[in-house]
């Protein structure tokens, strides 16, 4: 039955609109992340936004008075963005981005860093301070481990999504403190999902 719902899943994901479905059940169509986004981030015309592992562009919208680019390894999700969301979109490796140096004061990186390990999160962090002006800030949201025993629904989640490297919060602080300062952090649920969000100092 596991390996049945895994196959499920990894369907839905790899279709864009389904998976937008699914997840804005799941989540509570993504409202305490969206609400920290608006806190955490300036929405204002003219800041420059990076949008690393955008997926199909669930969070453009919020960006569309400023000038903001959205990249993501999934060419049908970035494909999908195109054609529904404002913005530039571009199929990128999140470990080498081509985009200039210093070319955004803020990013936004949501549900990335807990597919990759440690060695990967790395590469993407140095990234991430690259593309950054000096004093830039980058939001960080990750996947955790399910806080309540009583999430069913939120373990079954976590054992068959494709995030093999979900960290408890201190792991991620651990990564994060090797390239940037952590000015302010949170845990939040969304939906049946647990997260840290961290924003980060360059």
């Amino acid at each position: 039955m596991s390996r049945l719902f895994a196959t499920l899943v990894q369907k839905i994901s790899d279709h864009p609109v389904l998976f937008i479905f699914l997840r804005g059940i799941l989540e509570n169509d993504f409202r305490a992340i969206r609400s920290t986004i608006r806190r955490e981030l300036d929405l204002r015309p003219g800041v420059r936004t990076l949008d690393l592992g955008c997926g199909p562009g669930a969070f453009a919208d919020l960006f569309e008075e400023g000038d903001y680019v959205g990249v993501d390894l999934n060419a049908r999700y970035i494909d999908h963005a195109r054609r529904t969301r404002k913005g530039a979109f571009l199929v990128g490796d999140a470990r080498r981005v081509e985009l200039p140096d210093h070319r955004f004061d803020q990013m936004l990186v949501f549900g990335l860093l807990h597919h990759l390990p440690d060695e990967d999160v790395r590469a993407v962090m140095a990234e991430c301070r690259r593309l950054l002006v000096a004093g830039g800030h980058l939001l960080a949201i990750e996947d955790i481990p399910t806080l309540s025993r009583l999430n069913l629904v939120g373990h079954l989640i976590h054992r068959v999504e494709n995030g093999e490297f979900i960290r408890p919060v201190e792991d991620y602080r651990r990564l994060y403190a090797e390239t940037a300062r952590v000015e302010r952090e949170l845990v939040l649920q969304s939906g049946i999902c647990d997260y840290y969000a961290a924003v980060l100092a360059t």
